[in-house]
């Protein structure tokens, strides 16, 4: 919380608080992978590594939508994989009650969405709650070292459209499956297809891990650098400045660019906030530091 300078509208002193939330969207901040490790089922033990974190409640119908492709188009495989991951959740008996996947061909034609867009997390839980989901999972999938890593997480339907809701999101979580043959087959694309060109991953996808801040300090504001009267008249109930940068393998910032602006001087002023800013690197499915894409928010409530 920062405490803005005192000024004095219509000859009367206010105190303002500018209180600033940064988090980072659909994602639980500083998650990591687990270290890959030998298993007689990889798809088995993510799915149970997810549905530890459920309520009873969550439980009471699970949907899984199609993964997506970290890179690359979406094809026959991320259907698959979620395919594998409704048998698995099944497996778990009557602790789970799984949504037929048949059911979504017509609730994504009746919302008007296509099968694209059901990574993104509002479409995706529009369409669970549309065929009675208590809980929808989402995920994506990337090239990791002969194998493909997975990302996954789960949104409870009850919190959907709830303001500032904590507890919208259930929980995330990260692994790898090995090659298989089988795996092969339906992946029908070239392995290095799903690796970046640039070498610069996507946090939280396919596999790769959040970065996790280890010194991140939120430097005070003064005017004449933030023009407070200015931001209060065009956002009397607030306000939100989205950054996106590169945390690199070393854990430093990267190319930071404002993706959403509020003006009056506060977007220089986080940019240049974050150029110091350390973190604990993200790791890819192979438990291996590499460089990611890192959107930021900072949301701002006038009080």
């Amino acid at each position: 919380m920062n405490r803005v300078m005192n000024h004095r509208p219509n000859g009367k002193q206010v105190v303002l608080k500018l209180l600033v939330t940064a988090f980072i969207s659909l994602s639980a901040f500083g998650a990591s992978p687990s270290s890959p490790q030998s298993k007689t089922n990889e798809t088995d033990d993510l799915v149970r590594q997810l549905i530890e974190k459920f309520t009873d409640a969550d439980k009471k119908g699970i949907v899984v939508m199609d993964l997506e492709p970290a890179v690359g188009q979406s094809g026959s495989f991320g259907p698959w994989l979620a395919d594998q991951l409704s048998a698995s959740l099944a497996a778990q008996g009557k602790t789970a009650e799984v949504v037929d996947r048949f059911q979504l061909g017509a609730a994504l034609e009746a919302q008007h969405l296509s099968l694209r867009g059901q990574s993104d997390v509002i479409n995706a839980v529009a369409v669970g709650k549309s065929i009675g989901a208590t809980t929808v999972v989402v995920g994506s999938y990337a090239a990791a070292e002969n194998g493909i890593g997975i990302s996954l997480a789960a949104f409870r339907v009850s919190e959907y459209g709830i303001v500032q809701s904590t507890r919208f999101m259930i929980g995330m979580v990260f692994g790898k499956i090995p090659l298989t043959q089988e795996v092969s087959t339906h992946l029908n694309v070239p392995l290095d297809s799903l690796r970046p060109k640039d070498g610069v991953y996507r946090s939280g996808y396919g596999g790769v891990s959040i970065p996790a801040c280890i010194k991140c300090p939120m430097s005070s504001m003064h005017v004449p650098d933030i023009d407070i009267q200015g931001m209060l008249r065009a956002h009397p109930k607030g306000a939100t400045v989205m950054l996106q940068f590169v945390v690199t393998a070393e854990g430093h910032t990267r190319n930071i660019t404002v993706v959403q602006p509020v003006g009056y001087g506060f977007d220089e002023q986080y940019m240049k906030m974050v150029e110091n800013w350390e973190f604990k690197p993200a790791v890819d499915a192979d438990n291996k530091p590499v460089s990611v894409n890192y959107p930021f928010h900072f949301d701002f409530n006038f009080k």
